[in-house]
């Protein structure tokens, strides 16, 4: 698990694409979430459609980045297709359950209240620092991290620095 951890560290571009993939199929299930928790409580005679909606995209929210970490330490389900993980930047572990769910609502208050352009800064932050960490990342001293060399891989073959890898990265602006 630790040496995957530093060697992912050359694959940063690689982790980009999983962290775009992956926040892509979460929240494509959170919409798809929302869309029911949304048809569910227009039933409910008497609610302040406001509050139904409000609590209806907060469950959906974290219903679908939170709730997966209760089965699966670090990953929701887009980041468990993508094989990468949330993990402590100090021990290389799982994050905590209880900082997955700071980290996702620190996450979703910096979303909702620039209105989406927080993800603007967190793909520039991800694609041109050389760990791909975000302002979340930093702020719960987490990181990203792939389990696998390619999302393909079955058998979970771990990710090693070699040779030639390094000398495929010199230069760039991942060294």
């Amino acid at each position: 698990m630790l040496r995957s951890f530093f060697a992912c560290e050359v694959l940063s571009m690689n982790t980009i694409d999983r962290r775009i993939r992956a926040f892509s199929i979460d929240m494509s299930l959170a919409t798809i979430l929302l869309i029911l928790l949304i048809i569910l409580g227009g039933s409910i005679e008497g609610a302040d459609g406001g509050l139904v909606m409000f609590i209806a995209a907060a469950i959906a929210y974290f219903g679908t980045l939170v709730i997966p970490n209760f089965f699966s330490k670090g990953q929701s389900f887009g980041k468990r297709t993508q094989k990468i993980k949330v993990v402590d930047i100090k021990t290389g572990e799982a994050a905590s359950l209880f900082l997955v769910i700071l980290r996702e609502a620190f996450k979703a208050t910096l979303m909702i209240s620039t209105v989406g352009f927080y993800l603007v800064v967190c793909g520039i932050m991800a694609s041109s620092r050389r760990d791909g960490r975000t302002i979340h990342d930093l702020v719960f001293r987490t990181k990203i991290i792939c389990l696998t060399r390619y999302v393909s891989d079955r058998e979970g073959m771990p990710i090693e620095q070699t040779p030639a890898m390094k000398k495929r990265m010199e230069g760039s602006s991942h060294d």
